[in-house]
């Protein structure tokens, strides 16, 4: 555990201290995100590539952690460790040339292949399935079904991932979220050593880069972060329930990233219903949605916060909780949830008739000076 502590400690570190470099590095070049659209909440040009930061600081900590282990077999990484960094830089350059020339969907989508399938020869795969509740043995996969698993599940993720940036912290707060989730049940569960190697280091690192991102952001992490955290998470949940297959493995990962998995799943019917390409960018994700009803910018960021610290505490849970009790947990989080919105949204009308009260009264006041 104290291996554990360290690494968090030091990618916090250095995304802490390596952001404000970036940022300065980003206005240097331009490299800045205009409000041009509707889909932009923000007011003014932003830094956009912050998220080198929690990249850098990612694999400058495993690096570091590499270096001091390689010759202790017993805590040192094997190859599915190199699968993963070099499928990572792999999905970095992709969103870097985004970033600065707006690659087209067809090419970020061979990227993105490009990296699954280096995992997979690295030996990171969904090779069997055990269904909750309902079959008690590991389901082996065959050769051709395990790869196109593997594939939909690290493409899926890294673009989920993407999609729900959106709003200031949203994709880093609801990582961190999700990833010490998963850093826990990775513990609990005696994962891989690689899966709670890299976990703790991205959770680190997007905890370092949240208090220059959080709202009012001095930065955005960019494609080359959102897209390098959702290859992260599909990689250490592979790798998490690789081993042992139990049930809270298998879950746990699907509920932790509930809520980006959610808003791609609608974000692609909905496009395909109004027969637009799945991939084609719109303002109508959950986030844009919280905006429109009328939450400010913070609130909708605190409100998917709970949601993910919801399931997130519900993945938790499951390892000493039968069906029922997971049942009732559900239901009350949801009537949570429920409640919370509708405070929120009652709290928000109050404010608003107060102000339309206060113009009316200085209105009045107005005319009896006048007559």
């Amino acid at each position: 555990m104290a291996i554990v502590y360290s690494l968090i400690f030091l990618t916090f570190l250095c995304c802490v201290v390596l952001t404000p470099i970036v940022i300065k590095m980003c206005k240097k070049y331009n490299l800045v995100d205009i409000p041009k659209d509707s889909r932009r909440v923000h007011s003014k040009p932003m830094p956009r590539c912050g998220g080198i930061a929690i990249v850098v600081s990612t694999l400058l900590g495993l690096f570091v952690y590499y270096l001091i282990t390689w010759k202790i077999p017993s805590i040192a990484m094997d190859k599915k460790f190199i699968g993963y960094v070099i499928g990572g830089l792999l999905i970095f350059i992709m969103g870097l040339i985004d970033d600065i020339w707006n690659l087209k969907p067809k090419y970020k989508f061979f990227f993105e292949l490009a990296a699954a399938i280096t995992v997979y020869v690295f030996g990171i795969r969904i090779s069997g399935i055990k269904i909750p509740f309902i079959h008690s043995e590991v389901i082996n996969l065959a050769g051709w079904l395990d790869f196109i698993l593997t594939m939909a599940w690290v493409i899926s993720i890294t673009n989920a991932m993407n999609l729900i940036d959106g709003l200031d912290g949203l994709a880093a707060g609801i990582c961190s979220i999700a990833a010490t989730a998963l850093l826990i049940v990775f513990i609990t569960t005696s994962a891989s050593l690689e899966a709670i190697i890299i976990t703790a280091a991205l959770v680190g690192a997007t905890l370092g880069f949240l208090p220059y991102n959080f709202n009012p952001a001095k930065t955005f992490m960019g494609d080359c972060s959102s897209n390098f955290l959702g290859f992260t998470m599909s990689v250490v949940s592979m790798l998490g329930f690789a081993k042992g297959y139990t049930m809270l493995a298998i879950v746990a990962p699907v509920l932790v990233l509930g809520v980006p998995i959610f808003d791609t799943a609608f974000a692609m019917i909905r496009r395909i219903l109004k027969g637009q390409p799945p991939l084609k960018p719109d303002g109508a994700h959950i986030h844009h949605r919280l905006i429109k009803h009328g939450f400010s910018q913070r609130q909708a960021v605190l409100i998917l916060y709970t949601i993910t610290s919801i399931l997130c505490i519900i993945a938790v849970s499951i390892i000493s909780a039968d069906f029922w009790k997971l049942i009732i947990l559900i239901v009350m989080s949801v009537c949570f949830i429920i409640l919370g919105l509708i405070s929120m949204r009652k709290q928000k009308e109050n404010a608003t008739n107060d102000t339309t009260l206060n113009k009316e009264f200085m209105k009045e006041q107005d005319n009896k000076k006048h007559v």
